[in-house]
């Protein structure tokens, strides 16, 4: 298939973790105030190649259990957590990108193909 090479099958799994850790960053915001709450994050591990011979980007959800930001437990820090929000939206952002260019010269090239 023409986008199934290695980069797009890297750069479409990153987007899926960088969704994951969006979610996690807003679900974190969303229980600023829950007693006892900790903050989960997700951690971009390795990028392999699974079982079918597809490239994937492995990622986890992790929480952070070893800190406490306030007396009733929640350790959810609104700046920190705004911070990685901009961050992911800034890598996302990149990697469509990137994707998109990926696919502008697909076209170009089929444009150009043979007359």
């Amino acid at each position: 298939m023409l986008f199934d090479n290695k980069q797009m099958q890297i750069m479409t799994s990153g987007l899926d973790a960088l969704s994951t850790r969006q979610r996690m960053i807003l679900h974190n915001l969303s229980n600023l105030e829950t007693m006892g709450y900790k903050t989960k994050d997700v951690v971009f591990e390795d990028v392999f190649k699974n079982a079918r011979g597809r490239y994937e980007v492995r990622h986890k959800v992790v929480t952070q259990e070893n800190t406490t930001l306030r007396a009733d437990g929640n350790n959810v820090d609104a700046d920190v957590e705004s911070m990685k929000l901009y961050e992911n939206y800034v890598q996302q952002q990149y990697l469509y990108q990137k994707i998109s260019g990926q696919i502008s010269n697909y076209r170009y090239v089929l444009k150009a193909g043979p007359k």
